[in-house]
């Protein structure tokens, strides 16, 4: 074994003195084999294996080799998706050995190639990469350095294989007694091996280059290392780095612009040359022009966003009504935006909508069967991340031109005319490894944590200051503040690092990273003067505060939220004023009273917008001192805004108008929602003191009985109603945790369910909402601040009802109330509900549209203010305002209408920019506490060493499947390539068949609605799930 890696690493050298000991390493490799070949022929004999028996007959869809074929006889072909071979040379004054008869087609780790397998010593003590284990957490290699140990491999058992066909016939009986090896994927290719010499010209291979070329014979690549070495920078030292990188970028643009202009005109049809784009970047507003002259698009000035999941898409802005939906421009390569950022003000040229339908271009309907394997190879056009490579310019799928079908007409920028000031980045950085951009700096990678941000270059000069003489351990694995310097014409992100924010892997350092890649970095504890301000006891209600306001202190008011609530913001009430008369109140705490309109703490409440709901905290909007004076916490006086209803049971208004006024309420007991639902479970029981909190204020348990069956009762109507008008409810899993109280780690999770008693609420709020919508409305038809929802996207529903209906399944999306009809239909129809309602929630989400804040200037048709899910003509934000802006800004137009002030001094322009700015603080909340929660869940599977569920198949592609898991509502991405299972994938997207590796079973047909069992392991940071057919749903 060591001449033959002598052999193996002397063939890359040059030189007589270097041929002169190949010749004689040669010569004693040539001794050692003859005597090897004469040991496995005796031991051979005494196994009664002939020197001319091959493996036997497989199955064939696992293409195993069917029979050593006859030396006149033609070889099957491999299969269509097979990798070619890579011939290997031997040296130069060494015999050409004899061919091993039958080589092996290989899928191992991240790399394929065809090998000759040799068997000149037993296999059991080789170590064998086999996909993770459940409970084995391992540290995943890069693409790079599984790349490098394959080509040693590769190099060490090319030699070997070239020695008779005993060695062949050996090395295949004990494949087949290996479990391990019997399980890779083989398939027969190529009879002989084409011996090549090898010499040296130019440079030395570099040990991250894949290949190199042997005295100018070709040498053929695995086509996805290829098309990497192709895409790759090239620099040989003559200063042409910078004129070839600019090149590819420039091909690259050309080549997308013409591929979408001609999908656009249809593909039968032949583009004028004044058309087609051969110019440079500088050219790109000509030909944008020609391109509007001849019909095919516009030019646009707008903000660019950029998909959150994937930095390779982006999307022109263009309105920000329903019409956009179907008018924004979507942008599908890097280079094709000019590496523009979120947020940028870009020039581009968008295509018509509409006529798109030429556009459209189906998956490749090849498949094959992968996986039942311990692989981790990659599909074309797939990337997992790994230690060196990401998300940056290098990736081999960049600037690949892939035209998507979407329901956006594509476009290109023509240039950037205003960037984003946020240039801030949190990250990790290698500082190993650095890459040469130029021909004299080398820069070290930094990953950012937003995706929507390409991989970022630190210059290695500039890190010195950063690194010091500290070990490489200890900044490895450090969080860094980054700030992007520019983005150089190849797209290449060159930024300076500023100051570590943390260490990755301590929760409190991770969600400081995720509020700043949310765009909430300026999010800072209040100064400690805003709280003294209210840190103090409340004062005694004076006559001049009651002077305006209604003194309801005396009445049974109280309030229902969740358990650990402390932000009390809403109280009910209700009276029985008849037999089947009833007085029904929302009151919502008045924050107005005390935040007064642009003084130094409102003005940076309304930047702040919204509190901010972590797994773990909450950042509060309002310094906390307010939050308590403005809670409606029980026993204490408190300011509040009051609606108030009379209806009959049924929930039938017995008034055309509700009451609206300023109040003092003093609630009586802090219900939570368990506490109302025992209620609603049990009402003819009788309850004690014991049952339920403090009640204050001369209250029994009685009275809060009584009147949570009352409302309860009112509610069921209410919603009953508004599901019948076409209210639509899609109800997504929400986590929560029980923490540790030491360390701060996850020791379980719940999803929170959705009971009658939140619906209580939830009906009474919305009715509060409308109502002050309205009013509102009808007030200052020009400066209310209002909620719009638009419809969903008709083409994404349609393509939606197709799927469902080749399942037999019927899905009427014509109106939200026929949606509605139509999953609780199907839901009542499916084998399993629960996987129904999971798959539909998760697939009715991506149509959608988000519900947006707008100032009602120039919204004059209904449609301008309906809201879709709701179902209703008028809606805004009233019952939040310790914890949302907007509903701030709601309670001023309330206050004012009703003349308990002047009207608000904010302008319609005010107001324009103040919601734009209140949704995307709204959404980047969100995605805040989304990420946290992710967070949390993954150091739970992290700490439980993998988790297993059961999950409900929501779509199938070529290479991967998405599931979502039914206990946890988090949607997993399944690759074929990295399971224990084959996979045959013909049938994708419908469908895909899976088995056993041992094929004991039939192979089991999975499509949409099929329900899986996965274990959940992290993989590379990342939550990964593991098909287990072998486990029992």
């Amino acid at each position: 074994m060591s001449e033959t890696s002598s052999v193996d690493v002397d063939a890359d050298r040059d030189g007589k003195k270097m041929g002169e000991g190949l010749r004689q390493r040669s010569q004693r490799l040539i001794v050692r084999l003859q005597q090897m070949q004469r040991e496995m022929e005796s031991n051979a004999s005494s196994n009664d294996l002939s020197a001319n028996q091959v493996v036997n007959p497989l199955q064939p869809q696992i293409c195993w080799a069917e029979a050593r074929p006859h030396p006149n006889q033609s070889q099957p072909s491999a299969r269509s998706n097979s990798r070619q071979a890579i011939p290997y040379g031997v040296p130069v004054s060494a015999p050409a050995p004899v061919a091993m008869p039958l080589p092996y087609h290989v899928a191992f780790a991240t790399y394929q190639a065809t090998m000759q397998i040799p068997c000149v010593q037993p296999l059991s003590h080789m170590h064998v990469v086999s996909s993770p284990s459940h409970r084995l957490m391992a540290k995943k290699k890069s693409k790079r350095t599984l790349r490098n140990e394959v080509e040693a491999l590769q190099d060490m058992v090319k030699h070997l294989s070239h020695l008779s066909p005993d060695v062949n016939a050996y090395a295949c009986q004990l494949i087949r007694k290996n479990e391990i090896l019997s399980q890779l994927e083989w398939s027969q290719t190529r009879s002989e091996a084409q011996p090549q010499q090898v010499g040296y010209q130019g440079r030395h291979r570099h040990d991250s280059e894949v290949s190199a070329t042997n005295n100018g014979s070709h040498v053929q690549q695995h086509p996805k290392l290829g098309r990497r070495q192709r895409n790759r920078k090239k620099n040989d030292g003559s200063g042409s780095n910078g004129t070839q990188s600019q090149k590819t970028e420039l091909e690259a643009m050309r080549s997308y612009i013409n591929k979408i202009v001609q999908r656009y005109v249809g593909m039968d049809h032949k583009l004028s040359e004044d058309l087609i784009f051969k110019g440079n970047f500088s050219d790109l507003e000509a030909h944008a022009q020609r391109l509007v002259a001849a019909g095919y698009g516009r030019i646009v000035e707008e903000e660019i966003r950029v998909n959150r999941k994937n930095n390779r898409q982006a999307f022109i802005i263009m309105s920000t009504d329903r019409e956009a939906l179907e008018r924004d421009g979507i942008v599908l390569l890097p280079v094709a935006r000019r590496y523009a950022f979120e947020g940028d003000k870009v020039r581009a040229f968008v295509l018509n909508p509409d006529t798109q339908g030429s556009s459209k271009t189906a998956e490749p309907s090849s498949g094959g069967i992968t996986g039942g394997k311990p692989s981790l190879s990659l599909a074309d056009g797939e990337e997992l991340s790994d230690d060196t490579e990401s998300q940056g310019s290098e990736s081999d799928t960049d600037n690949v031109v892939v035209i998507s079908s979407d329901n956006c007409p594509k476009a290109f920028v023509i240039a950037i005319t205003k960037q984003t000031e946020l240039r801030q980045i949190v990250g990790t950085i290698s500082f190993t490894n650095p890459t040469k951009l130029c021909d004299d700096q080398l820069f070290y990678k930094f990953r950012p944590y937003d995706l929507r941000v390409p991989m970022v270059y630190v210059p290695k000069d500039a890190c010195a200051a950063h690194i010091g003489n500290k070990q490489q351990i200890d900044v490895s694995g450090l969080l860094y503040l980054a700030n992007i310097l520019e983005t150089d014409c190849n797209g290449h992100c060159i930024a300076e690092l500023i100051q570590p924010v943390g260490r990755v892997g301590n929760l409190d350092d991770e969600l400081k990273a995720i509020l700043f890649h949310n765009g909430l970095r300026d999010i800072k504890p209040f100064e400690q003067r805003f709280n003294d301000i209210y840190s103090q006891p409340s004062p005694p209600i004076s006559q001049d505060d009651l002077h305006q306001r209604k003194d309801l202190r005396k009445m049974c008011i109280f309030t229902i939220d969740p358990m650990t609530a402390r932000d009390l913001d809403d109280a009910v009430s209700i009276e029985k004023l008849g037999d089947n008369e009833y007085e029904i109140g929302v009151h919502i705490s008045d924050v107005s009273h005390f935040l007064i309109e642009d003084n130094e703490l409102d003005n940076i409440v309304k930047e702040r917008s919204t509190s901010i709901y972590l797994a773990n905290e909450v950042i509060h909007m309002l310094p906390q001192s307010l939050c308590m004076r403005c809670s409606l916490l029980p026993g204490e006086d408190k300011f509040a805004f009051s609606v108030f209803w009379r209806m009959n049971g049924e929930g039938v208004m017995l008034q055309k108008e509700p009451e609206f006024c300023r109040t003092v309420i003093n609630s009586c007991s802090q219900f939570a929602y368990e506490h109302a639902q025992k209620i609603i479970d049990n009402p003819n029981e009788r309850f004690t003191e014991n049952d339920f909190p403090t009640i204050l204020n001369g209250f029994n348990p009685d009275d809060i009985r009584n009147r949570v069956l009352w409302l309860h009762d009112i509610a069921s109507s209410i919603r009953k109603t508004r599901l019948d008008n076409g209210a639509l409810t899609i109800n997504n899993a929400k986590l929560r945790f029980v923490l540790d109280p030491i360390s701060g780690e996850p020791l379980s999770f719940e999803v929170e369910k959705q009971r009658e008693a939140n619906r209580l609420i939830e009906e009474f709020m919305l009715l509060a909402n409308q109502a002050v919508a309205r009013f509102i409305h009808e007030s200052f038809p020009d400066i209310a601040v209002l909620r719009n929802h638009p419809p969903p996207l008709t083409k994404s529903l349609k393509a939606l009802r197709e799927k469902f209906l080749a399942l037999g399944f019927e899905l009427d999306y014509s109106s939200s109330k026929a949606l509605q009809e139509s999953m609780v239909r199907l839901c009542n129809e499916a084998p399993n509900p629960v996987a129904m309602n999971a798959c539909l929630s998760q697939l009715l989400m991506k149509p959608m549209a988000r519900a947006t804040y707008f100032c009602s200037e120039g919204k004059s048709e209904p449609a301008d203010l309906w809201h879709y899910a709701l179902s209703i003509p008028i809606y805004t934000h009233f019952t939040s305002p310790i914890r949302r802006y907007p509903d701030i800004m709601v309670h001023r137009l309330l206050a004012a209408g009703l003349k308990y002030c002047t009207p608000p001094r904010r302008t319609p322009d005010d107001l324009h920019t103040l919601t734009k700015l209140a949704n995307e603080r709204k959404y980047n909340a969100k995605m805040a506490g989304d990420d946290s929660a992710n967070l949390y869940f993954k150091r739970y599977v992290h700490n439980k060493q993998g988790i297993y569920m059961r999950a409900v198949v929501i779509e199938i592609f070529q290479h991967m499947m998405n599931v979502v898991t039914l206990e946890s509502g988090h949607v997993i991405s399944i690759n074929y390539k990295m399971q224990k299972v084959l996979v045959d994938t013909h049938g994708a997207p419908n469908y895909i068949l899976i088995a056993e590796r041992n094929l004991k079973q039939s192979p089991r047909k999975l499509q949409l609605l099929s329900v899986v069992p996965i274990c959940l392991i992290i993989w590379d940071k990342k939550l990964t799930g593991f098909l287990k057919m072998g486990e029992h749903i």
